[in-house]
């Protein structure tokens, strides 16, 4: 049995009561989770957490939680200081992957140095853990590590020997950039949820005063949120046929900046939807996937060591496109006018706001972009009944340099959480998705593995190492690059069966079309997935 999890947020009621009351509660929270990820600030604490595969809150414990205003204990709920707990927790997880790369960075760091381009050791450092530690970091993340390493060591004259003997804990200092409250370890002692049809009833435990001392000093508030009917649909009722029941979570608190930079509160509901096997995905095909530009995703589906279909593209909607280009433009304009004036005169805070406002719309193009393209790459992979989704791994991925706009599309869904949306979304197939290394994709030949040479165009042959086109010298087999790519990815993964990680003995891969379903349109529209 597969389970995917779906959340929505949902407005809180403005009544003044409750507005003065859910302040209270955040300052109380944001003091306490500051001092508490201040006490916890260590690479101690970083390794506890990490190892750890249980709730945050269960490993750090509601007990450490003690907050003092002005000589006076203030009391807290114990269900209010284990969320607290499980809130901080997950900020120090957060770090978990930045410690880990700081550590690996610092053991080559004592053999390279920090001196010289800065470009260069970031790819020296990212192809020797992919090399000899088979490690995967994104390299702007080691490129952040090695800025704060010779900060330290130009800016403050540190040697080399004194640097590499700096916790990491002393190097990055902790914040909290937003406040969150989770009340996932709450079992009805601070939140009570009952769900009538299109209607959710909450009592919620909240501070009378801003520094309660007793618990006299807190109660319990009703109130009644409604839930908007496309959303309702989709928590009571199975969005489709294979899944079978769905379950309510607790809730999230937090606060949501809108449109003009109205600040509110927000309960985001998640819900699990539990699935069935699907039995008809028998047979043994592999969907390899390049990830592009021009076309986000080129696939090819492979099975026993054979292509059996044409190359499938697919792009975005160029529309959609057009209006990511036109917001960098547009937040552009307002940096423009930001760097032009002093941030005190008049007019500049509502440019900054606006400026906020644009990048959260962004977002939102992006998360659309994002939620599309791996919808159609579910819906193919069924079309074609495979039970593999093999990817590129783009973690140590650098984008080109002076080349803005290219490094802009890709920032907008390569660069963002493709595989792990794909992970949630393809449970409830039972698709197994897998990531392989894009080194030497679209520079070996798939029909004879021989290195081949990159051409602009196919019927002149000229050779040119910014062209699209693939030619080999020894067979003469000429692509498109993200199809040589697409195809590559499946001899990739047939390596990493085999415990090989070079495409240099992989088995050539020849054409063997099957008649199998034809190509969707490009930009055709999913049906099998929402877009959520």
């Amino acid at each position: 049995m597969n389970q995917n999890t779906q959340s929505y947020p949902l407005k809180l009621p403005q009544q003044e009561e409750l507005r003065v009351q859910l302040d209270f509660l955040r300052e109380l929270t944001l003091q306490a989770g500051y001092q508490l990820l201040q006490r916890l600030w260590s690479e101690k604490w970083l390794e506890i957490l990490g190892a750890s595969t249980k709730n945050a809150y269960k490993v750090i414990g509601e007990q450490q939680i003690q907050l003092i205003h002005q000589g006076q204990p203030i009391y807290l709920p114990s269900r209010i200081r284990r969320c607290i707990a499980e809130w901080v927790g997950r900020i120090l997880r957060s770090q978990v992957e930045r410690y880990m790369c700081y550590s690996d960075v610092l053991r080559i760091v004592q053999t390279t140095g920090v001196e010289g381009s800065l470009d260069s050791l970031v790819k020296i450092m990212a192809q020797t853990l992919v090399k000899f530690e088979r490690k995967y970091y994104r390299r702007a993340l080691i490129r952040q590590t090695l800025r704060t390493f010779r900060s330290y060591y130009y800016k403050l004259g540190l040697d080399l020997e004194v640097l590499t003997r700096i916790p990491y804990t002393k190097m990055v200092k902790p914040t909290i950039r937003s406040f969150i409250l989770p009340y996932a370890p709450d079992d009805g002692q601070a939140i009570q949820l009952t769900c009538i049809k299109d209607k959710i009833e909450v009592r919620l435990k909240l501070p009378l005063v801003s520094s309660p001392i007793t618990r006299r000093d807190w109660h319990w508030l009703s109130f009644s949120l409604i839930i908007p009917s496309k959303v309702c649909q989709r928590v009571h009722t199975p969005t489709s046929t294979n899944s079978t029941t769905n379950t309510l979570h607790l809730p999230t608190l937090r606060y949501i900046t809108l449109k003009g930079g109205l600040i509110l509160p927000f309960f985001e509901f998640a819900w699990s939807i539990k699935y069935k096997e699907i039995p008809f995905l028998k047979k043994k095909r592999v969907m390899a996937t390049d990830l592009g530009v021009i076309n986000l995703t080129t696939s090819v589906i492979c099975e026993a060591g054979s292509q059996i279909s044409p190359p499938i593209f697919w792009s975005s909607d160029n529309q959609l496109l057009h209006k990511i280009d036109q917001l960098y433009q547009h937040i552009a304009h307002l940096q423009k006018k930001l760097d032009r004036y002093p941030e005190q005169w008049l007019g500049q805070g509502k440019r900054r706001q606006e400026k906020e406002r644009l990048y959260r719309k962004l977002n939102r193009y992006r998360e659309l972009i994002l939620h599309q393209t791996s919808n159609y790459l579910i819906e193919t992979a069924l079309l074609w009944q495979c039970q593999t989704l093999v990817l590129e791994d783009l973690r140590s991925y650098d984008p080109p340099k002076n080349k803005r706009k290219l490094s802009r599309k890709l920032s907008n869904w390569l660069r963002g959480s493709l595989y792990e949306v794909l992970l949630y979304k393809a449970k409830q197939f039972d698709i197994n998705i897998k990531r392989v290394s894009a080194r030497w994709t679209s520079s070996y030949c798939p029909r004879c593995g021989i290195m081949g040479q990159k051409i602009s165009d196919p019927s002149k042959k000229t050779v040119d190492k910014l062209g699209r086109y693939f030619l080999c010298p020894h067979c003469h087999y000429t692509a498109d690059r993200d199809v040589i790519g697409s195809v590559n990815i499946y001899r990739m993964y047939q390596e990493y069966q085999k415990n090989r990680f070079h495409l240099r003995l992989a088995t050539p891969v020849s054409y063997m079309g099957a008649g199998t379903p034809r190509n969707r349109p490009r930009g055709a529209p999913v049906h099998i997935l929402s877009n959520g």
